[in-house]
């Protein structure tokens, strides 16, 4: 059966694996921010010590990513997005956000944002959170349902997909 999400990606072909995975966006993307502050800083929002509270951001970002991680490998399950999964893991950061690893990423763009310290990184942030939205975590999501079924449900309504 075909579904499809906001006219992006067939479900049906959820199980195809991804040629670009999500830290490879996040580093395409850190990059991305780097540049567009060396050669468009819009605005300096932030300057001097204040600046290194994206240390904090980033390392928490950093945090929920590897605990995520550690939690599917705990459970041996898939952590390759897109693949089958044997498990749904709804303990630790889990039962706050279906997707720790994924804000746990957008966390660290913000905390290269704050490091930065100008506009013009945080253009780039609404980006990421749609390719990530649109190429995994709606097809994810409609993976888990199909494999998990009321479970799955039950557990979607119950934790927000970001926080």
């Amino acid at each position: 059966m075909d579904l499809i999400f906001d006219g992006v990606g067939d479900v049906g072909n959820s199980r195809k694996k991804p040629l670009v995975v999500p830290p490879v966006y996040l580093l395409l993307f850190i990059l991305g921010q780097v540049a567009i502050h060396r050669y468009w800083p819009l605005a300096q929002l932030f300057d001097g010590p204040i600046r290194y509270s994206g240390l904090m951001l980033l390392a928490l970002g950093i945090l929920f990513v590897g605990w995520g991680a550690r939690a599917f490998a705990r459970a041996d399950t898939a952590i390759r997005p897109l693949e089958a999964s044997t498990r749904l893991v709804t303990h630790g950061l889990y039962r706050f956000t279906r997707n720790p690893m994924y804000l746990g990423m957008i966390q660290v763009l913000a905390g290269v944002c704050l490091l930065l310290g100008s506009l013009s990184p945080w253009l780039l942030i609404p980006g990421f959170i749609l390719i990530i939205r649109n190429a995994f975590i709606l097809r994810e999501e409609a993976m888990m349902e199909s494999t998990f079924g009321e479970q799955y449900r039950n557990y979607r309504s119950s934790v927000r997909r970001w926080i």
